[in-house]
């Protein structure tokens, strides 16, 4: 049945570079090399925000409207009502409540339950609606991670150097657009990984089905395209008799290499040293050989095994993203001596208030009790663009780094601070003079700037997709119960590389929460459709992970500052969301010795590969998306 366009496709993206189907039609002739073809599924998944959907709304034509709600992007609300009441954007205004975690489930919703308050207000004369989903309410109505299919063939010589890749990526995109262009394009960015190829073929769709519409999910289409990847990597080391390690180290991209959109990297690449870190803090080879032992055991009812994932995250927005959102933050420095943060950018929960104070006091040289970070809120605040795609810390930051700079530059032109040092001791009285030299507090502010030598195509899909990557190698230790066929993650490894650290525990926290969030998807959480419902909407029949099924999360950092990030950040938040699933069924396979490529891996598909010697059918079908 048809439900979108002549075809149901919404959008179709392709990355390609040099000639993929040559190394194809010459490997029947070429003893040398081996084509290796498979697919690979993955189901969706629920983003379990701490507190549901709720927004309050109080509208009327003489005072226009007003939104407070658990949100993540000001703005983007903003911009959504102007044309639903037809007015002007300073009537609108939107004001962030306290919000207990987004993961992207609370980037675009949150708009259409703003306007159904809101024109409720406004047909009750301006009485103020407020609207809470429960839930059960929420599990069925909202966006979900997009379930995915990917089909992969690779060529590769028996000493293990890729020759081509050709990958076909499928995302389900449920009834409506939503956000799943911009899913499918990060998806197909991310397709071909961190590994040097010299011709490589993505073609990739996202499709119209009767479900209720996918949308953003921490990652945004990347953990799809990898999980496939490093999954096909897995298979081709196997194919041709490599380990799985030595396989990927042959292929790590490095500073100078393209990817498959084309894009020279132009920044040490420090993945070696990334995987050196994780096979020893995991002690991958004594592990491999003891668990290797333990599973050959006579009747041995608990197998253990080891999987890994490499890979890369693009921070910020794709392309020409960023300069299309031409994003604003302002600093206020008040006769009091106060500095106020005025950015857009939502706290929700991954600490972005602090480490916002943090940049501004160590741009101004101030003691970070006098920093405080305004609320966001659309009559205050500029658009500093949404809180999404890794971009925070880096871009937002960056912004809140460049006007603290003015500042301090304002500050030091009018004789009243020095340019460099602290200044704490003067900090007040600086303040108190420029107020009353200007009749009022010194405001500057900071607008995005590229970064240079950065170029993109949009319709050619070619050039810079990203202005930085940050780095990462995964290691997963599980073990599996063939007598109950459940999987524990008993140890996990989490080495990345994402310039400089601002905040060590709040970083490591970012690592331990997708990493966590991560083993849901991969063991756990199931969203059952049925005739286009979600049928367990329910928490006792949608299964997550609680702090028993946790392992302990180990995180490691390498640092490579990043010259045009807040003291050199990149982004981190979507980054532990690619390589936990992928390095999660590697150690499963090492443990079973039968390869299972859908996730979420349920005990019931443990059953049904060990019954028959391969991969589940109709159960692995069942969650992967096969327009």
């Amino acid at each position: 049945q048809v439900l979108w366009g002549a075809d149901n496709i919404l959008m179709e993206s392709r990355g390609l570079r040099g000639a993929a189907a040559a190394p194809f039609a010459g490997a029947a002739t070429d003893d040398d090399v081996l084509v290796v073809a498979a697919t690979y599924g993955t189901g969706a998944q629920e983003q379990l925000y701490i507190e549901p959907q709720g927004i309050v709304a109080k509208a009327s034509a003489e005072e226009g409207v007003t939104i407070w709600g658990s949100l993540q992007c000001p703005y983007y609300i903003h911009g959504g009502l102007q044309p639903l009441f037809g007015l002007p954007a300073e009537r609108i205004r939107i004001v962030q409540a306290a919000t207990g975690g987004g993961f992207g489930g609370k980037e675009e919703y949150p708009t259409i339950i703003a306007g159904h308050a809101a024109l409720l207000s406004w047909k009750a004369g301006g009485r103020p609606v407020k609207i809470v989903y429960d839930r059960e309410e929420d599990v069925e109505a909202t966006t979900k991670r997009h379930p995915s299919r990917t089909i992969h063939r690779t060529a590769v010589r028996r000493d293990g150097t890729l020759v081509a890749m050709d990958i076909d990526f499928v995302i389900d995109g449920g009834a409506y657009v939503t956000l799943s262009p911009v899913v499918l394009s990060r998806g197909t960015i991310h397709a071909a990984g961190p590994y040097r190829c010299e011709n490589v073929t993505v073609r990739s769709r996202a499709v119209a089905t009767n479900s209720p519409p996918h949308g953003a999910f921490r990652g945004f289409g990347a953990p799809q395209s990898i999980f496939a990847l490093e999954r096909q990597l897995d298979r081709v080391a196997r194919a041709i008799g490599m380990d799985p390690v030595a396989l990927r180290r042959k292929n790590f991209i490095e500073r100078g290499d393209r990817l498959a959109v084309d894009q020279e990297i132009k920044e040490d690449v420090p993945l070696n040293a990334l995987l050196d870190r994780a096979l020893a803090e995991s002690g991958w080879e004594k592990k491999r050989k003891a668990f290797a032992h333990h599973n050959a055991k006579p009747g041995q009812r608990v197998k253990r095994g080891l999987g890994i994932a490499s890979f890369l995250h693009g921070s910020g927005f794709t392309g020409a993203g960023e300069v299309h959102l031409a994003s604003v933050a302002k600093v206020e420095v008040t006769a009091e001596g106060q500095v106020r943060v005025l950015a857009a950018s939502t706290e929700i929960g991954q600490g972005s208030s602090t480490i916002f104070a943090q940049i501004a006091a160590d741009a101004l040289g101030v003691d970070f009790a006098r920093v405080n970070v305004i609320q966001p809120d659309t009559d205050e605040v500029p658009d500093t663009g949404p809180t999404v795609a890794s971009r925070t810390t880096m871009v937002a930051g960056r912004l809140v780094e460049r006007a603290c700079g003015d500042a301090r530059r304002q500050l030091a032109e009018a004789g009243l601070l020095p340019a460099d040092g602290e200044v704490e001791d003067r900090f007040a009285e600086a303040a108190r003079a420029w107020a009353e030299k200007n009749d009022g507090p010194l405001v500057a502010s900071a607008t995005y700037e590229q970064p240079p030598d950065i170029e993109w195509d949009e319709e050619r899909f070619r050039g810079d997709a990203y202005g930085a990557y940050s780095w990462a190698v995964y290691v997963a230790a599980v073990s599996v119960d063939t007598r109950t066929y459940e999987v524990r993650v008993d140890d996990f490894v989490a080495v990345q590389e994402v310039g400089r650290v601002v905040h060590p525990t709040f970083a490591a926290g970012q690592i331990e929460g997708g990493v966590a969030q991560s083993i849901g998807w991969a063991l756990y959480e199931n969203v059952v459709y049925e005739h286009g419902r979600v049928v367990n909407g329910q928490m006792t029949n949608y299964i997550m992970p609680t702090a028993l099924d946790a392992p302990p999360i180990r995180v490691f950092f390498l640092e490579h500052p990043y010259p045009y990030g807040p003291g050199g950040a990149k982004g981190i938040g979507e980054l532990p969301a690619d390589g936990p699933a992928p390095a999660i069924a590697g150690a499963i396979e090492d443990a079973i010795g039968v390869p299972l490529d859908v996730v979420p891996i349920l005990p019931e598909d443990v059953l049904e590969a060990l019954e028959s010697g391969g991969p589940p059918g109709e159960s692995g079908v069942r969650k992967a998306v096969l327009p």
